[in-house]
């Protein structure tokens, strides 16, 4: 067991640097050993703490990995926020913010795996499943303002902003599945493919932005 942390009580910094070190160690253990190692007393061990102690913090799994996710969800967003930082066409900052988020995504392929494919990121619950959360929200928000621009740029309907945002997710989370999680696949040219999937996600959004019914 990790040495205890020390919190003393009604210390907002020290209970801000504990829910840190739990965070830290629940990743730890969730890249070496997945969700089966991933226990609430493996945790609490990795802190120094006992399970009833993180009980306080956590109520269960489902609420630490929901932690574990947002966590995620907010380093994304600030790294695509960080690539698209700098002046560029409406085009330019879309397919900008393309890359960065598929980059991130295949630097963490144990994150898509938490945000994307556990049982209880995607639970039904409104109050639980991943897509109720604000870091959700705010990552796919921030395409939305992209696409509106990409559409004014191109003379695209500003009415079907929002599903060409839902087309260029659903196409990313595609790419990502085939990339980081079917990797027994004979790929041919995983770093072309790549780049025809960028080609392909601006071309259908900007499809989209053109359709009419």
């Amino acid at each position: 067991m990790a040495r205890p942390a020390r919190v003393r009580p009604g210390n907002a910094d020290d209970q801000a640097r504990l829910r840190t070190a739990i965070l830290d160690a629940a990743f730890a253990i969730y890249q070496q050993g997945g969700l089966p190692a991933l226990t609430m007393r493996a945790v609490a061990a990795g802190v120094g703490l006992s399970a009833m102690a993180l009980y306080r913090h956590y109520a269960d799994k489902a609420a630490l990995l929901r932690a574990m996710w947002e966590a995620v969800l907010v380093e994304a967003r600030s790294e695509v926020l960080a690539a698209i930082a700098a002046p560029d066409t409406a085009r330019g900052h879309l397919r900008t913010s393309t890359d960065a988020s598929l980059r991130y995504w295949e630097r963490h392929p144990d994150h898509f795996r938490l945000v994307f494919m556990t049982e209880q990121t995607m639970a039904a619950d409104r109050d639980a499943g991943l897509t109720q959360a604000e870091a959700y929200r705010q990552v796919v928000d921030l395409s939305a303002p992209l696409i509106e621009a990409f559409a004014a740029e191109t003379g695209g309907d500003p009415g079907r902003v929002l599903l060409a945002r839902d087309l260029r997710l659903a196409l990313m989370v595609g790419y990502l599945h085939a990339r980081v999680v079917n990797r027994r696949f004979p790929w041919t040219d995983l770093d072309a493919l790549r780049a025809a999937a960028v080609d392909a996600i601006e071309a259908g959004v900007a499809q989209c932005l053109r359709a009419t019914r």
